[in-house]
């Protein structure tokens, strides 16, 4: 049996926040939460929360605006590998490194990054992948900036996420849509908004107690 989630992804462009709040409660109605790839501003997320009253699980990008606007109450993956509904997730903000601006990482910085969450990978399957820079060699762009990050192939291959979530590419819309299956991983550029559903199968002891509650 398995568990649908429909999931609205964001990253890069506040394009949302040009929409008054009934209409964003009519176009996703039906969400189960929200992930957030970076560069959008804390009032932006604050906006879409209250306004949809959906959780928002998110990482920082290179850029972050309006920092001291809180937002406590949206969920900071950054670094974290998270339970979630079900769900195994694992975020990892930032670009590369090129200036001395926050959120900034070389590729040694980002290893150390992954390895601090080595205990929290190894021991069961990660479901989401959600970082601001792509993998490189994917969707990413030749100038330095825009390059994505060497060692989230070892991710790819050792952990094989099911999804992948990233932004700091920007596309020449919000409606365009930049996804690539890398072998087990779908992986999705979230610039504008995008609205995905993921699948997973139940566990056996969720299935259980689910049982066992109506019983």
């Amino acid at each position: 049996m398995e568990i649908n989630y429909k999931i609205l992804i964001i990253s890069d462009t506040e394009i949302l926040g040009r929409y008054p709040m009934e209409k964003l409660k009519k176009m996703f109605k039906d969400i189960d939460f929200i992930i957030a790839a970076g560069d959008l501003g804390n009032d932006y997320l604050d906006y879409l929360f209250t306004t949809l009253n959906k959780d928002i699980l998110y990482v920082n990008g290179n850029h972050v605006s309006k920092q001291h606007h809180d937002i406590s109450f949206c969920k900071n993956i950054d670094g974290k590998v998270i339970k979630y509904r079900g769900l195994k997730i694992f975020g990892l903000g930032g670009s590369k490194k090129y200036s001395y601006a926050p959120h900034q990482y070389s590729e040694f910085e980002m290893i150390q990054r992954i390895i601090a969450n080595l205990g929290n990978l190894i021991f069961s399957k990660l479901d989401i992948m959600v970082t601001h820079a792509p993998p490189r060699r994917i969707h990413d762009r030749e100038d330095f900036t825009h390059q994505g990050f060497e060692t989230f192939h070892k991710i790819l291959n050792y952990f094989k996420p099911k999804l992948w979530i990233h932004g700091h590419i920007h596309l020449n819309t919000h409606m365009d849509i930049q996804e690539t299956k890398m072998k087990d991983t779908l992986i999705m550029n979230a610039y504008g908004y995008k609205v995905i559903e993921y699948s997973r199968e139940r566990r056996l002891y969720e299935r259980l107690i689910h049982s066992k509650r109506k019983s």
